[in-house]
């Protein structure tokens, strides 16, 4: 049988890249040995258009957001589910010198349709500690990934398109038009491999690093918030009672397996500005696909311009992975050149 692209991976990456040339009409497959530690599955899938400890507005949000939120919102009608949770998030002011930091950096950058002008600081007080009030941001929330990844699931079995199988590179014939793979001929292969791209033989040196996150999950019964509250850690709650909270952020790990001492980090900042006491109820860990300058790993090396990458999308795939999806989705159409800061070639032509 011929195919237009074989995709290898139905992480948060290869099941966004999937449902989108699925949506442009493209003949697809997808193999996929699911993992039951796969940091899609584990990812709390936060999304939020201001990030880090200076909170500056996150890359590309103006483009982002919009199209993040009409994407999944569009899947969630096709399959009668729900997994993306708009939540307000609010980032209270610890010291004065957080609050001119923020302030003294002016209107410009800080004053965007993403931020509400007029939080309800009492509204949090009795739960977290905000002296010197806040910000709030709107185009926030989380997707429920395990409902996402299931919910796409359920459209490639529809469309006959899941393979639930162990990818071997070996099994990989090039071709002058494609790749054959197990008898079928493909136009394109891509790889949503996340970490495990580091030993993929078609992308050497592969410039991804690995990034281990580790997430509490709380039961706190009495407290009452919807809304996110992000500061040094965020704080979500996603079922009655049950709030997630992180993340670490460790580049030197000796294990995938959670660790206490990424607990003890969570603990010491939730409790610069958490008011309420807690019980801890599990402790969770996994290790994301970074690039050594944030940015996604997109594209083909020039020797193989059939044999495609979609990964590094690091701790923000689920922000990420709905705009780049539909970008990668014009390369392998229309021959569109993607932008040079995703294009993996920018590490390999020095």
């Amino acid at each position: 049988m011929c195919y237009d692209v074989l995709i290898v991976g139905k992480g948060i990456a290869g099941n966004t890249l999937a449902l989108t040339l699925l949506e442009k009409g493209l003949r697809i497959k997808v193999v996929d040995h699911p993992r039951s530690n796969s940091p899609s599955r584990l990812a709390v899938g936060l999304y939020s258009p201001f990030t880090g400890k200076r909170t500056t507005r996150t890359w590309l949000a103006e483009k982002l957001f919009p199209f993040l939120e009409e994407f999944y919102g569009r899947i969630e009608k096709k399959t009668d589910s729900s997994f993306l949770h708009a939540r307000s998030a609010y980032r209270p002011f610890l010291s004065h010198l957080d609050y001119n930091d923020w302030t003294g950096r002016g209107s410009e950058e800080n004053a965007t349709s993403f931020l509400n002008p007029s939080p309800d600081h009492a509204h949090y007080s009795p739960w977290i500690l905000n002296p010197l009030g806040g910000i709030e941001y709107t185009h926030s929330g989380y997707v429920d990934t395990v409902s996402y990844l299931e919910a796409g699931e359920t459209l490639l079995n529809q469309n006959n398109c899941l393979i639930t199988d162990y990818f071997n590179y070996d099994d990989v014939e090039e071709t002058e038009d494609g790749i054959t793979w197990k008898n079928d001929h493909y136009r394109y292969i891509v790889f949503c491999e996340g970490i495990h791209a580091m030993q993929n033989p078609f992308f050497p040196q592969i410039p991804i690093v690995p990034n281990k996150g580790e997430v509490l999950i709380l039961h706190i019964p009495d407290l009452p918030l919807k809304e996110i509250v992000t500061q040094g850690v965020f704080m979500v709650q996603k079922q009655a009672g049950e709030f997630y909270v992180g993340s670490t952020y460790r580049w030197k790990f000796d294990q995938e397996e959670p660790e206490e001492r990424g607990a003890q980090e969570i603990k010491e900042k939730l409790g610069k500005w958490l008011k309420v006491s807690y019980e801890q109820t599990q402790l969770r860990a996994g290790v994301r696909p970074a690039s050594k300058d944030r940015r996604p790993l997109m594209g083909y090396l020039n020797a193989r311009p059939r044999f495609l990458i979609f990964n590094g999308l690091g701790t923000k795939g689920v922000s990420l992975a709905p705009y780049w999806a539909e970008e990668l989705s014009q390369l392998i159409i229309h021959q569109k050149d993607l932008p040079e800061e995703v294009d993996i070639r920018r590490f390999y032509l020095n």
